[in-house]
């Protein structure tokens, strides 16, 4: 298997120390937090490059079952308001679009929300 290639050529060589059992504990959870492994961490943190911790997602799922239920409600009720628009005719129409619109733009963001909350609990 051949090594992973950075910018500062192929790793070949280790470099291995000895840590307390305290310091690895935050070494690894600030790693962790960065999204990084313990080396990359460590490579970033030797050659004075950025390190951006992951925000830190705190919820309460009852209040997101909650809410995704309120959107099920209102994506209901915009199904029915288009279907009473679209047999009303042209006048309705410029109305429709903006309906379908806002149908459009919601589904979009429970795709988003659902992705987000799945990439949250993998890195979990």
């Amino acid at each position: 298997m051949a090594r992973k290639k950075d910018e500062l050529g192929t790793k070949e060589k280790t470099i291995h120390f000895r840590v307390s059992e305290a310091f690895y504990e935050v070494l690894a959870h600030e790693a962790k937090q960065c999204g990084l492994s313990i080396s990359e961490f460590c490579r970033r943190v030797l050659l004075n490059r950025p390190i951006k911790k992951l925000p830190v997602i705190i919820h309460d799922e009852r209040y997101i079952v909650q809410e995704l239920r309120n959107i099920d409600k209102l994506e209901k009720d915009l199904d029915q308001i288009a279907r009473y628009l679209k047999e009303g005719g042209e006048f309705t129409k410029p109305i429709l679009d903006k309906i379908e619109k806002v149908h459009y733009d919601l589904d979009i963001s429970i795709h988003d929300f659902n992705r987000a909350v799945e990439s949250e609990y993998e890195m979990a």
